[in-house]
């Protein structure tokens, strides 16, 4: 199965999971008693071991709000959700709502540190125009930065949620002496923290 039929089944699996909570009565959030089924192993006349099915209640806990969460984390980003899915198994289904709010605030630093901080990086780099011609960016003259923040359009790559770890890839526009700029920007992020800001590229626009 590829990655991204495997991703679609784990998370509709979740979607399930969550759904049976809310169609089953569970709108206020009150424990659901599931019956499972075990084997383990029974002595008998401390001479043979003969596996037994054994009847266990399990109590789980159904939160309703996590169905509107895994629902507009796929829309957004149009059913892509590798980077949730990617290294789970099928039975890892209760992973996926905290990795989706783990891979939201791991955007949510990277945007916040490219609008601190991307006309400081740029101050004094120079940019090759259409005609060949060079402009010498200015902190002081750059304006009207626009970043792309829709889900969809800010990438994660090489995240660890165990550590905290991911790369976030963001980018948009900004303006000097109006000539448009597209910049492409890369926010390393360790340990929940933002570690590295790196410009990948910057061109303008014709």
């Amino acid at each position: 199965m590829n990655k991204l039929y495997k991703g679609i089944a784990i998370v509709a699996g979740a979607l399930a999971t969550l759904a049976a909570g809310c169609v089953g009565g569970f709108i206020l959030d009150t424990p659901d008693t599931i019956i499972t089924v075990q084997e383990r192993i029974v002595e008998v006349n401390n001479t043979v071991e003969v596996p037994v099915d054994v009847m266990v209640e399990k109590i789980v806990e159904v939160d309703n709000g996590n169905l509107d969460l895994v629902l507009n984390e796929l829309y957004d980003n149009k059913g892509l959700v590798d980077y949730l899915v990617d290294d789970l198994d099928d039975d890892e289904l209760d992973l996926v709502v905290d990795r989706i709010v783990m891979a939201q605030d791991f955007k949510s630093l990277a945007v916040a540190e490219v609008k601190a901080e991307l006309f400081d990086e740029l101050d004094n780099e120079d940019v090759t125009l259409a005609d060949n011609s060079t402009i010498e960016l200015d902190d002081d003259d750059m304006e009207r930065l626009r970043i792309n923040d829709d889900s969809d359009e800010v990438l994660l790559s090489r995240v660890d949620y165990e550590d905290g770890d991911a790369d976030v890839t963001v980018i948009g526009t900004f303006e000097q002496d109006d000539v448009k700029f597209d910049y492409n920007v890369t926010v390393e992020i360790k340990d929940y923290e933002v570690d590295d800001f790196e410009v990948e590229s910057v061109v303008a626009r014709e």
